[in-house]
């Protein structure tokens, strides 16, 4: 009988070698599937932070973008008002100017230049009609007298600051002289010169 039992605790340590063996293998084989389980989390975490990163970094983009863009157009704004408030300053100051200029003695010559000036554009003209403000009408007899050979008439013109328009109607021709007229042409230029201009920069 010793034989047997012999053979049945060989047969005993087979089957419990194979099944160590089966165990081990299939201990192995779970933590190459449990392995390559966290793998695939890992990756698909990594995938899944980087898209949400890259959302959040386009969001952010986006709303610093606008909220830049919405800035710089307030900027804009207050600096146009800003410009347009400087520009309403200085020709206040100009026109203030210009009127106690019109008060004055030298007012009188600057008419007399004006006329000449103008009457050197209308060569060959008898005849001319000049537009004077109603308060200059003081003027008529030193302006006359400073163009000889010429007969002036004199009507009242449509501008406040100053100056005049000399018409030759024979030849179909104005010659605009005013201080408005003047003074509209420079506030053209005016932006320009003194840096007021927007641009797009």
């Amino acid at each position: 009988m010793p034989d047997m039992t012999d053979k049945l605790d060989r047969f005993t340590a087979k089957i419990l070698a194979e099944a160590s063996d089966e165990r081990r293998r299939a201990m192995d084989e779970a933590e190459q599937q449990r392995q390559a389980a966290l793998r695939r989390a890992e990756d698909q975490v990594v995938r899944e932070a980087y898209a949400y990163i890259h959302g959040e970094v386009a969001r952010i983009k986006a709303e610093a973008g606008r909220s830049v863009s919405r800035r710089m157009l307030e900027h804009r704004r207050a600096l146009s008002l800003r410009r347009e408030e400087m520009a309403r300053e200085t020709f206040a100051l100009v026109r203030a100017r210009i009127a106690a200029f019109t008060r004055t003695p030298e007012y009188g010559k600057r008419l007399e230049a004006l006329l000449a000036a103008a009457l050197e554009k209308l060569p060959g003209t008898e005849e001319v009609q000049v537009c004077l403000r109603e308060e200059d009408r003081e003027w008529t007899d030193a302006l006359t007298r400073a163009a000889p050979g010429r007969k002036l008439s004199f009507q009242p013109g449509d501008f406040r600051m100053g100056g005049l328009v000399a018409l030759a109607p024979g030849l179909g021709l104005r010659v605009d002289a005013t201080f408005d007229t003047a003074a509209q042409e420079r506030s053209g230029h005016f932006a320009e010169l003194f840096g007021l201009s927007l641009s797009d920069e």
